[in-house]
């Protein structure tokens, strides 16, 4: 659970206006949302971009919970 530890901090950083942690959060998820953009096999900015923005206001209104593992489904 370091990771989320490690995680959590970089959150509560990020949510206080610290733009290096919210950048450090979103390389950590970068791959997952490159992944998810490929759309028949080719890459699609538009929804890479979509993603990103998803990502973000997933962050805003993220709450930790002390037993979530976020990275258990990832």
């Amino acid at each position: 659970m370091v990771i989320n530890k490690k995680l959590k901090e970089i959150h509560t950083k990020s949510l206080k206006g610290d733009k290096e942690a919210l950048k450090e959060i979103t390389d950590i998820f970068r791959w997952q949302l490159h992944k998810n953009s490929y759309i028949n096999g080719h890459f699609d900015e538009d929804c890479f971009q979509k993603l990103n923005i998803k990502l973000l206001e997933g962050i805003k209104r993220f709450k930790f919970d002390k037993e979530y593992d976020i990275f258990k489904h990832a």
